[in-house]
């Protein structure tokens, strides 16, 4: 007998249930039974719709790479036409720069589970070799998205400081997530210093 196909919202909802236990509870919050109730779906629906529960935590990764994505992506983007648009380098684009930098702090605080989430996979991949090479995976659509940014600024090594770039705004959104008070200032003074130079250093 043909299995009947399942809600095509179920699975949507079981990512989204998983993703706030992570947020709330880290990532031993998620079982199967803890996300199935959280989304109000029967018992055996994450074995339906995943699997294992290794299956269900890679789906989590890749649901926080495609939203995470769209919003990085528009943030480099605006950085990348303000730093095209001037002549001067970042000093001459410093509205731009702020605008951008505002950008970030929205992004930063428009969804802080979402973050808390992504944070506390990294933590728990520093722990999992095999989770460890999956976030550095998906960590790599995003030094990718720095590359160019790193690029106009003058780096003659752009996967390197694409990177160094990534890592830098995930410490300023630790920052902003753990620590009182939560001042956009300090996300400004850090992205117009984190702009201010990424050419390479002078011999001797």
């Amino acid at each position: 007998m043909a299995r009947r196909a399942e809600p095509t919202d179920r699975r949507e909802r079981l990512l989204i249930a998983a993703l706030r236990l992570v947020a709330d509870g880290g990532l031993e919050a998620v079982t199967h039974r803890a996300v199935e109730g959280a989304a109000g779906v029967p018992h055996g629906s994450v074995t339906y719709h995943f699997g294992s529960r290794d299956d269900l935590v890679l789906a989590m990764i890749d649901r926080l790479v495609e939203d995470c994505e769209r919003a990085v992506a528009e943030i480099a983007r605006n950085v990348a036409m303000a730093l095209a648009r001037s002549p001067n380098g970042v000093d001459g684009a410093r509205i731009d720069i702020d605008r951008a930098a505002d950008g970030l702090v929205a992004w930063m605080d428009e969804d802080r589970r979402r973050h808390l989430a992504r944070l506390e996979l990294e933590l728990a991949a520093a722990r999992d070799p095999t989770l460890r090479r999956r976030m550095t995976d998906a960590a790599l659509v995003f030094w990718r998205l720095c590359q160019p940014l790193v690029l106009a600024l003058g780096s003659d090594d752009p996967e390197l400081d694409g990177r160094a770039m990534a890592a830098m705004v995930d410490g300023l959104l630790i920052d902003r997530l753990a620590h009182e008070p939560a001042d956009p200032r300090v996300v400004r003074a850090a992205i117009r210093r984190l702009l201010g130079d990424w050419s390479p250093p002078r011999a001797g």
